[in-house]
């Protein structure tokens, strides 16, 4: 028996089942989330409508236990979600690409999965993807974690490229999180939706523009990683780029709009903290990609960044104009700073606008309501244009 657990804790945690195809009666669909515990071992059971092909492996610092599935959907209620599980805090689900679904539980301690297996539908029984999980030693963990080269996520997107004979101002515009990312949630909204739908706003009245030529990081709810973000921006030829988010504090209360420029240092402890959660987007999905600049690398982005910082410093002042003007803007300092790893390209003015914060009654209220998004959208578009305006010539040039 013990070498049948260490063998299915090899395969477990090595192999990765690339998954393309969705099963005869389309996407699985997951209906409920279930455990049991006998001793120290913990039995965590989904229910599905059919029993999937998948892979699991566990990524340590922070630790999380990570499963990949055709793409599916998630249909399990509220009350079960918020069960509490014995080793885990947390689960987040989505797409991770456009063909496969991931399932991130963050562990609240070192586990070893001794066992992970699935039980096809029988008569009126639905289908199981079933996990036991028992508590290890952290060197034990360590030493059975990490990535499987083909559960890395992989570029299946085509990025549109610059028309050579155009001139046009092409403007990315990346709508935060997404897929497996959900970012801040209350109640029925949702970081990842709303900022989507305000882009494809954004990117309407943009395009209606003859000067601009709108592009979209993400146009569904799929995940994106924060470097191919920028990535695809480079390959679109943008000339500048808007990430788009909607805020969260978790203490006090804060209303209004508030745009974000790079610095190694936040404006406060409050911006530090925001671009440390939307720095480990990446982290959340189970999708570190490492890779470290080398010195001499990080030396010319620097000083490509300089000048870069005060063209990114005037659009974020032209943007914050023109919504003010018809928008609340946050009270205090709606121009802030802070370490975003989005805003680091070296060669394109970058802000990250923050639309409001979802634990606002009043904020909640207007990302609800489509009049005011368009209203925000058309505000955010004539800022642009006033930025594109007076703009370093340099940075308007075909890329």
């Amino acid at each position: 028996m013990r070498a049948w657990a260490g063998w299915v804790r090899s395969v477990v945690c090595v192999l990765a089942i690339m998954v393309s195809q969705q099963v005869a009666h389309g996407a699985p669909v997951v209906t409920g989330l279930s455990y049991g515990m006998h001793n120290e071992r913990v039995r965590v059971i989904l229910t599905v409508s059919e029993a999937p092909a998948f892979a699991a492996f566990t990524l340590s610092d922070p630790d999380r236990l990570v499963i990949d599935l055709p793409a599916l959907d998630w249909q399990v209620p509220e009350d079960q979600q918020r069960e509490p599980i014995p080793y885990i805090a947390d689960i987040r689900h989505g797409l991770f690409r456009r063909d496969r679904a991931r399932i991130v539980m963050d562990l609240t301690r070192p586990v070893e999965v001794e066992r992970i297996f699935t039980q096809p539908r029988q008569g009126s029984e639905p289908a199981r993807l079933v996990l036991d999980l028992s508590p290890v030693s952290r060197s034990a963990f360590d030493a059975r974690s990490g990535w499987p080269e083909k559960a890395r996520w992989q570029d299946t997107l085509a990025v549109p490229r610059r028309d050579p004979g155009s001139d046009k101002v092409i403007v990315a515009i990346d709508p935060g999180h997404g897929g497996i990312d959900p970012g801040a949630s209350v109640g029925k909204l949702t970081e990842k939706i709303i900022v989507l739908d305000f882009s494809k706003r954004l990117a309407g009245i943009l395009r209606a523009e003859v000067r601009f030529e709108p592009f979209l990081t993400r146009e569904t709810d799929i995940f994106i990683p924060l470097a191919e973000r920028v990535a695809r921006a480079h390959a679109a030829g943008a000339n500048v780029l808007l990430s788009i988010h909607a805020d969260f504090v978790k203490e006090g209360v804060a209303n209004g709009i508030s745009v974000y420029t790079l610095s190694d240092k936040g404006s406060d402890d409050a911006a530090e903290a925001l671009a440390a959660r939307e720095n480990r987007a990446d982290v959340i999905a189970g999708a570190d990609l490492g890779g470290e600049t080398d010195d001499l690398t990080r030396l010319l982005v620097e000083l490509a960044q300089r000048g870069t910082g005060i063209e990114s410093t005037r659009l974020a002042e032209s943007v914050l104009g023109t919504l003010g003007e018809e928008l609340e803007l946050l009270r205090t300092q709606p121009h802030r700073q802070a370490n975003f790893r989005v805003l680091k390209a070296p060669d394109i003015p970058s802000v990250l606008l923050e639309l409001g914060f979802l634990n606002s009654k009043r904020d909640q209220k207007r990302l609800a309501d489509p009049k005011w998004l368009d209203a925000a959208a058309r505000a955010l578009a004539d800022g642009i244009e006033d930025w594109a305006d007076a703009a370093n010539p340099g940075f308007l040039r075909p890329k």
